[in-house]
Parts: C-alpha cells; sequence; structure tokens
C-alpha cells in the first residue's frame, strides 16, 4: 500500500513539473532572445525581445509553481518589463542581473530544457545560456568571451 502512495505522489510530481516545464519552455527561448541581443549589444532588439519574454512570462500559472518559485516568476515578469521600456543598453544590462537571477530558478524548478549557468567575474553576475560556449551579455563584443559555465541544469 505504501509502494502504491509513493508511486502516485511521485506521478504527481512528475505531471505538475511536465505543466511548468510546458509553460515555461517559451519564456525560457524569450530569454534567450534577451541574452543574444545583449551580447550584440543591440538595444532595440532587447527591447523587443523582452517584449516578447514578457507576453511569455505573462503566460506562466503561478499556481502551479512551487511556492517558493512565484517570487522569481514575479521579478521575471517585472525586470523584463522594465527591459522593454528603454533603449539604454546600459539599463538593460544591469536589470539583465536580476531577470537572470530570477530566470535561474524558475530553470532549475521547471527544467524545461538543457541550460547552462554561466557566471562574468567582472560582474558578479550569472546568466543563462542554451550553449556552453561563453558569449558575455554584460560586455558584448567588449569581453565577448569573459565568463565560466559553473553550473549545467
Amino acid at each position: 500500500m505504501k509502494t502504491i502512495r509513493f508511486s502516485l505522489a511521485a506521478l504527481a510530481l512528475t505531471l505538475l513539473s511536465a505543466v511548468s516545464y510546458a509553460q515555461t519552455a517559451p519564456a525560457l527561448t524569450a530569454y534567450y532572445g534577451v541574452k543574444d541581443a545583449l551580447v550584440s549589444t543591440d538595444a532595440a532588439k532587447t527591447k523587443t525581445t523582452a517584449t516578447a519574454l514578457v507576453t511569455a512570462l505573462n503566460k506562466v500559472d503561478a499556481a502551479k509553481l512551487p511556492a517558493a518559485d512565484k517570487k522569481a516568476l514575479t521579478t521575471a515578469k517585472t525586470t523584463a518589463t522594465a527591459i522593454s521600456k528603454t533603449t539604454d543598453v546600459a539599463a538593460q544590462r544591469k536589470q539583465f542581473e536580476t531577470l537572470s537571477a530570477s530566470m535561474i530558478t524558475l530553470v532549475k524548478a521547471t527544467k524545461p530544457a538543457k541550460s547552462y549557468v554561466q557566471y562574468c567575474p567582472m560582474v558578479k553576475a550569472s546568466w543563462l545560456s542554451d550553449n556552453k560556449e561563453v558569449r558575455n551579455p554584460y560586455y558584448g563584443d567588449k569581453m565577448l568571451t569573459c565568463g565560466s559555465v559553473k553550473e549545467e541544469i
């Protein structure tokens, strides 16, 4: 009987994770667009891709996330919105620090796709990448390969 209850609990957690995965995968893809635009130091594209990220994050049902990750979702929405309202790349990069921390939390909770947590020692901030090769969004072509992979999710 205990085995059946344990199996049902494990199945329920798996289904909850799958729902979260399906909801956060588009947000992660949109986040990568923001990151890539910052790598290119393209403020206009960053603004546009941040708008797409806000749309994707608004589709994530916070009720389906663990309680600890609801705050990360709210913070991600707020910072993505701030990025979408400016074409000042320095301001966008500053907001990207907070956005990245929130997205790392969400990705760890839902694991929508293989991701790499990368770290810039100059800014002392991390970001997510879909590629193991470091392309620094905080400095763009000034210090394109500055950083390292800290974790694989």
